[in-house]
C-alpha cells in the first residue's frame, strides 16, 4: 500500500515537469530587431528576427510569432548568453498555419526565414507584414539595400539611411511599441541593375570566422540570467524516478524470508501418545495401557 502511494506521489510531482517546456507563454517581447535583406544570398528576401525577452521572464518560455505561409524557415535558435552564439537545439512547431511557436531556455532568440518577392522585369517588390498576439515594446525594423539595386524606395519612407560597417546601405525606421493585435506593414520596391546577389560582393571570410552568408547576431547589452529551468526540471525528475526505483528494490523481501500464510480456520493438533510395549494408543489421563496393562 505504501509503495503504491509513493509511486502516485512521484507521478503527481512529475506531471508539471513533463510539459514544462510550454508552461510559460510569453505575452510581451521587450526588444525585437527586424533585419530585412532582399537579394542577399538568394533571389528572395531574408528576414531575421532577433528578440530579447524581459529580464523577469519565467524560463523556459514559449514564444509565438507570426510566420507568413509562403515563408521558408532557415533557423529557429536561442542565443546563448555565455558566448552570444546561436544554438538551434530548441523545439519549434508551425501549427496552426501562419504561426511559429518555439520554447527557449534563454532570454534571447533568433528566427530566420526567406520570403518570395514579385518580379516585373528588373523590378522587385514585396511587403513585410506583422500582426501578432504578442506585444513588442521596442519594434526595430530596418532594410538592407541590395548592392545591385538601382532605384530603391520604402513605404513608409525610412527616417534615416546609414552606411554599415559591412559597406551596405541600411534604411532604418524609428523604434516603436507595437501592441498585441496591432498591425505593421512595410513595402519595398527597387530595380536591379544586374542579377548579382549582395553576398557575392563581400570579401572572402578569414579562416575561423563566420560565413558572410550567415549574418551575425547583433550585439546586445546584458539581458539577465540565462538560467535554464528546463535543465533543472529534467534533473529533478530523473532524481525522483531514480529514488523511486531504489526504494522499490530495497523494499522487496527475498522469497526465502516470506512464510506461507496460515489458515486461521485450521487448528493446531497435538501429537497422539502410544504405548512403548504394545503400541496401543494411550488417551490423555490414562495411567496404564489398556492393551497390555503396562504402566505409562
Amino acid at each position: 500500500m505504501k509503495r503504491g502511494l509513493f509511486i502516485l506521489l512521484v507521478i503527481f510531482v512529475l506531471m508539471p515537469i513533463v510539459p514544462g517546456f510550454a508552461q510559460n507563454p510569453v505575452s510581451v517581447i521587450d526588444t525585437l530587431a527586424i533585419e530585412i535583406w532582399p537579394d542577399y544570398d538568394r533571389a528572395s528576401v531574408l528576414v531575421m528576427l532577433t528578440g530579447t525577452l524581459a529580464g523577469d521572464t519565467l524560463l523556459p518560455a514559449s514564444v509565438s510569432l507570426p510566420l507568413p505561409e509562403a515563408a521558408r524557415i532557415n533557423a529557429v535558435a536561442r542565443i546563448d548568453p555565455k558566448d552570444g552564439k546561436m544554438k538551434d537545439d530548441i523545439i519549434s512547431r508551425t501549427d496552426p498555419p501562419g504561426t511559429l511557436t518555439f520554447n527557449t531556455p534563454d532570454l534571447r532568440f533568433r528566427v530566420e526565414y526567406y520570403l518570395p518577392y514579385t518580379v516585373n522585369e528588373s523590378q522587385r517588390s514585396f511587403d513585410f507584414n506583422w500582426l501578432a498576439a504578442v506585444s513588442v515594446n521596442n519594434f526595430q525594423p530596418r532594410v538592407q539595400r541590395p548592392s545591385s539595386a538601382g532605384t530603391f524606395s520604402t513605404k513608409p519612407a525610412a527616417v534615416n539611411v546609414i552606411r554599415g560597417d559591412d559597406g551596405f546601405e541600411y534604411h532604418t525606421f524609428p523604434s516603436q511599441s507595437v501592441p498585441a493585435g496591432k498591425s505593421f506593414s512595410l513595402g519595398v520596391v527597387y530595380t536591379m541593375t544586374s542579377a548579382q546577389l549582395s553576398a557575392a560582393r563581400l570579401p572572402p571570410p578569414d579562416i575561423g570566422t563566420q560565413s558572410p552568408a550567415v549574418p551575425a547576431v547583433p550585439v546586445a547589452p546584458g539581458t539577465g540570467s540565462g538560467f535554464s529551468w528546463a535543465l533543472v526540471a529534467l534533473i529533478a525528475g530523473g532524481l525522483l524516478i531514480f529514488g523511486a526505483l531504489i526504494w522499490q528494490l530495497a523494499s522487496r523481501r527475498p522469497a526465502a524470508d516470506i512464510s506461507e500464510p496460515v489458515d486461521p480456520g485450521v487448528k493446531k493438533q497435538s501429537r497422539a501418545k502410544f504405548c512403548r510395549d504394545c503400541g496401543e494408543v494411550i488417551d490423555k489421563g490414562d495411567r496404564f495401557c489398556r492393551g497390555c496393562g503396562s504402566k505409562v
